[in-house]
């Protein structure tokens, strides 16, 4: 099978990535920058892995053409950023940033790809990460966490549709809890500029709360959701939801009885 995975360099993507080269199928492996990419060939060379690695930036349209001429049966659209910050209080311009990459940069990829798929096979897989974040309003994540809401809802409606328009391309929704894999460390301390200096202090609490939030509730391996992702892709009619650890889909689900 021709796998695209976006969002690549490392993490969860980069697990995925090595199982599926491991089990024989051709991966295409897109990072946001030159550096990245290259920094992403070298890490599969100590490994003695093989890959097709590309610049992909979703946001780049240049970078989204390359897609068009690559043969693709299945895609795992990962790639996406956070940047942290008080709603209220954080230039409009990083909430911009964040869906700029998270739900239109993702979706272009998405359209082009099936788009492929339709001409070329007439069917394929699209596999489509959010979070489970997206489901609670976390304070001073609320960028973030609204654009997985956005993509959780998109793909739910891209499903419905694919089965007006073409039943033999399947769609699967990818919701990851915590896992420590530096992302949400990176959100956390990356703030966006704040409109008010005077609430500056404030922030700074937050952040050593949140720090704190996630130093407890973080998976460290990422075996159980990299495990179920392999699965599906390789199953030839893959599950519409896949989450991941278990725990934490059980705290999701008891915090929107209790407080929703």
């Amino acid at each position: 099978m021709k796998i695209l995975i976006t969002g690549a360099t490392s993490g969860i993507a980069y697990n995925v990535a090595k199982q599926l080269i491991k089990r024989g199928h051709t991966l295409y492996l897109g990072s946001r920058t030159e550096k990245e990419k290259d920094y992403l060939k070298e890490k599969l060379n100590q490994e003695d892995l093989d890959a097709i690695c590309l610049k992909i930036d979703v946001t780049n349209q240049k970078d989204l053409e390359k897609v068009e001429n690559i043969e693709i049966d299945c895609l795992i659209s990962h790639a996406g950023i956070g940047i942290g910050g008080s709603i209220l209080n954080t230039d409009i311009k990083d909430l911009r940033k964040v869906y700029e990459t998270n739900i239109f940069g993702n979706f272009e990829l998405v359209q082009r790809v099936y788009h492929n798929m339709t001409l070329k096979n007439k069917k394929g897989k699209l596999f489509i990460t959010s979070s489970l974040a997206s489901m609670l309003p976390f304070p001073y994540l609320g960028f973030y966490t609204s654009s997985k809401a956005a993509i959780s809802l998109l793909t739910f409606t891209i499903r419905k549709e694919l089965k007006i328009l073409n039943p033999n391309i399947s769609v699967s929704l990818i919701e990851p809890g915590a896992y420590h894999t530096g992302f949400n460390q990176v959100m956390i301390d990356k703030k966006g500029k704040l409109l008010w200096k005077e609430e500056e202090i404030e922030e700074q609490s937050i952040t050593r709360l949140q720090r704190n939030l996630f130093a407890i509730i973080e998976k460290k391996k990422f075996s159980s959701i990299v495990k179920k992702i392999v699965k599906e892709v390789e199953k030839e009619n893959p599950k519409f939801k896949i989450r991941a650890p278990i725990l934490q889909i059980v705290g999701t689900k008891l915090y929107l009885l209790i407080f929703r």
